[in-house]
């Protein structure tokens, strides 16, 4: 702590805070009283945009997964897709309407462990043994019904790995209403009208529309302040065109909206999901020039290495390619020089923008209201850092 004339400056979150991973806070204080905050980031810098440029699209996969692990596939799914616009190749429409499943159970996902921190940093600590449980589950499930942990490269280019599991639509609908509903129920009961958790969040950490599109705001963030934009409806990408849904909004700008929001965004996933597998065609999964096949013929292998270890050459060119991920708009900006390995590849983080921020929602609030703030905006390090 450093002693200024009318202030003095402390390290708040010297350590993973609010579920956000590695990050440093600096506020300047008067008295309790937030003047100002710079958050120091860095501390998760993995450099994986550099080693995009020595792997191939295939083998990139491994590192895309790992920017944001709280959010399975979505990561993923924009460099694919970005990879897909550059070869200029469609998938088929059942590994589409199988990315939706499986992005939209990730979003579920990321949403439960967002309203979890949130919980825990406003004292509701009650919250945390239900999203755990239930992560395990999701998990499982995933698991069940992909033949794999969800951080295996099943979205790819060209499709999926491989096809659904027998019994999924049926595992998938007991899960929803058998397990998921209950619980969430439980969650709402939990903090919707919770004296204590509404007196932390609402009215805290406020922002405008204006102000919170000019810094690059989007998902959740944006559309608590009251713009309706949502990439999966004013830009659809796979088969959500065809998906009857509506990006939902709140008006306030703070905490608690946020909250409330991840919560309706939850159940609009699980009709998602429901609505996916009642229209999802039986089909290939992935484009033949694209399936690695388990075999042990020598021409298949030979095939299989090629694939693997040389890639498929990207026509040269640059495309920008976004999903909406569980934190908002997450991109690709993918160079090609005409080689089997990109150029150039940029990632554009959903948290990144919303960092800079942090000042402007924390001025002259509590120093304890700081790291609630930095909760409801599910702010991943991983995925700002890079």
């Amino acid at each position: 702590m450093t002693m200024f004339e009318d202030s003095y400056f402390i390290n708040i979150a010297p350590m993973p805070a609010a579920g956000m991973g590695m990050c440093r806070f600096v506020g300047r204080l008067d008295g309790e009283t937030v003047q100002q905050v710079d958050a120091h980031i860095g501390f998760s810098h993995r450099g994986i945009e550099k080693c995009m440029e020595s792997v191939t699209p295939l083998q990139g996969l491994v590192y895309v997964e790992k920017l944001n692990r709280s959010a399975p596939f979505s990561c993923t799914h924009a460099f694919v897709l970005a990879v897909e616009k550059l070869l200029g190749v469609s998938v088929p429409e059942r590994a589409s309407h199988i990315r939706v499943i499986l992005a939209e159970t990730g979003r579920i996902l990321s949403h439960l462990r967002a309203t979890a921190n949130l919980a825990a940093e406003t004292g509701t600590n009650s919250v945390y043994p239900l999203t755990n449980k239930m992560a395990e589950r999701i998990y499982a499930l995933l698991d069940e019904i992909c033949g794999a942990d969800p951080f295996c490269t099943f979205i790819r280019p060209g499709g999926v790995k491989k096809d659904l599991a027998p019994r999924t639509e049926e595992i998938l609908s007991a899960w929803l209403s058998k397990e998921l509903l209950p619980v969430m129920r439980e969650i709402e009961d939990l903090l919707t009208e919770n004296r204590i958790f509404k007196s932390r969040t609402v009215d805290i950490g406020k922002i405008d529309a204006p102000l919170a599109e000019a810094l690059g705001f989007s998902g959740v963030n944006l559309r608590a302040c009251g713009a309706k934009w949502d990439l999966r409806t004013a830009e659809p990408y796979e088969v959500y065109g065809n998906l009857s849904f509506e990006a939902p909004i709140r008006t306030e700008g703070d905490c608690y909206s946020r909250y409330l929001l991840r919560i309706f965004e939850i159940y609009q996933s699980m009709q998602i999901i429901r609505e996916a597998l009642e229209k999802m065609p039986q089909g290939e999964v992935i484009l033949p020039d694209f399936e690695i096949k388990e075999t042990e013929t020598l021409t298949l292998l030979s095939r299989h290495f090629e694939l693997y270890e040389k890639g498929i050459s990207l026509p040269a060119g640059e495309v920008y390619a976004a999903v909406e991920s569980p934190l908002g708009e997450f991109g690709v900006f993918l160079i090609s020089d005409g080689s089997a390995r990109p150029y150039r590849c940029h990632f554009r983080s959903a948290g990144f923008p919303v960092m800079q921020a942090l000042d402007a929602l924390t001025a002259q609030c509590d120093l304890a209201d700081v790291r609630v703030i930095a909760a409801s905006l599910n702010l991943i390090t991983t995925e700002i850092d890079r």
